[in-house]
């Protein structure tokens, strides 16, 4: 049971290094419960907001929407050519009007989702 949606807590979105950045947009959390719901089995967030230490320490890009509390990584038992397909499948149905960009990581096995600016390419893969 979560504080924020029926199946996320705020907990789940906070930065992973502890510093208590939790100040996730709520586009996102609704855009992760959409996708769960869909999915029909756990999501799990791998990351979502990121302080700007946190990120560099990770890889990301400076100005990363992590950083905006705009983004999360998410993988599922399913795996990530399942979950991106879903998150297609309910922005085409008009289901997911937020999502600006879905990036598959095929060798870390996860998506990314975020509600910044669209990309030419909404739906790439790694």
């Amino acid at each position: 049971m979560g504080d924020l949606t029926k199946d996320f807590s705020r907990s789940e979105f906070a930065c992973k290094c502890r510093c208590g950045f939790d100040q996730i947009d709520p586009r996102v959390v609704d855009m992760c419960q959409v996708i769960r719901d869909k999915l029909g089995s756990p999501v799990r967030i791998n990351s979502a907001c990121r302080c700007a230490k946190h990120n560099a320490q990770v890889g990301g890009v400076k100005g990363s929407y992590h950083t905006k509390g705009m983004a999360a990584d998410l993988s599922c038992e399913a795996g990530s050519q399942r979950l991106q397909a879903v998150a297609r499948a309910l922005f085409e149905a008009g289901k997911l009007p937020h999502l600006a960009y879905c990036k598959r990581y095929i060798q870390k096995n996860f998506v990314h989702i975020d509600c910044g600016h669209t990309r030419k390419n909404r739906f790439a893969k790694e």
